[in-house]
């Protein structure tokens, strides 16, 4: 069989469900010709279902290579880099999945665009995850420097009371310090996924960072989510919504760096 037809009996097993099968016709046709960049985002899909997400990565590269505006090998490149923990990797490419879906006008990009919110919360909680470890075990070094200097602070008997109490005492520090911390939904803006600092609304009821969303509109002049025409003269000041940023960002400074 030729390339093209190997492709759509690929297509037929993915449809029916046989991913071994979609994955061993897609092979076969990139062997026939490895130019088709589809070729290698239709086995990259695939493998995403197969949970091969090394293989994944190859084939999105490879797809890249021939095609540097492939939409779909971008958005399966920073599913795969997330699942294997990379979601720095993850966000910048499923960024410019966002990017190219904007450009190409896609139906997707509004899921895309969740997607990267969700990366982006996935990365910082991560990143909160190996912060807290870090304080915790130094919390754990200062109650042992305490417990070790205490004699020659005239504490001769250290009681299990008191070493509960030590530990009580640097655990409710660190609870009230560094307690879960989120960013609201809607603070976020749906172009840069960072807290938003001057929000504007636009006539479809959509709100954006005004620079980020003006930035955007000198590429396509179309509210980014719904595709819908969309000018300078369309938008608004979204006065709530700023306060309320500016209020956050006032009792969580850490959200900057979101």
């Amino acid at each position: 069989m030729k390339a093209e037809e190997l492709k759509n009996q690929g297509n037929a097993c993915y449809a029916a469900g046989d991913y071994v099968g979609a994955e061993k016709f897609y092979t076969q046709a990139i062997i026939k010709d490895s130019t088709n960049a589809a070729f290698f985002t239709n086995r990259a899909l695939v493998r995403l279902r197969m949970d091969m997400y090394d293989q994944v990565i190859d084939d999105c590269l490879k797809a890249i290579d021939l095609s540097a505006n492939s939409l779909k090998a971008y958005s399966y490149l920073g599913q795969a880099q997330l699942k294997l923990g990379y979601p720095n990797e993850s966000l910048s490419s499923t960024l410019r999945a966002y990017e190219l879906a904007i450009a190409q006008r896609s139906p997707s990009v509004g899921a895309i665009a969740t997607t990267c919110l969700e990366i982006k919360k996935k990365r910082w909680e991560l990143s909160e995850e190996r912060r807290r470890t870090r304080e915790s075990n130094f919390a754990m070094r200062n109650a042992r420097l305490i417990l070790f200097f205490a004699p020659l602070l005239g504490v001769r008997r250290i009681t299990p009371e008191k070493i509960q109490t030590l530990e009580d005492v640097f655990g409710k520090a660190e609870a009230e310090r560094y307690g879960k911390r989120e960013v609201p939904d809607y603070l976020i803006d749906n172009i840069t996924f960072s807290v938003m600092l001057d929000p504007v609304i636009t006539i479809h009821g959509h709100s954006y960072d005004r620079v980020t969303l003006l930035d955007h509109l000198k590429r396509s002049p179309t509210d980014p989510l719904t595709r819908e025409p969309l000018t300078e003269k369309d938008l608004r000041p979204n006065l709530a919504l700023k306060a309320a940023c500016e209020s956050f960002l006032k009792e969580n400074g850490w959200a900057v760096d979101w």
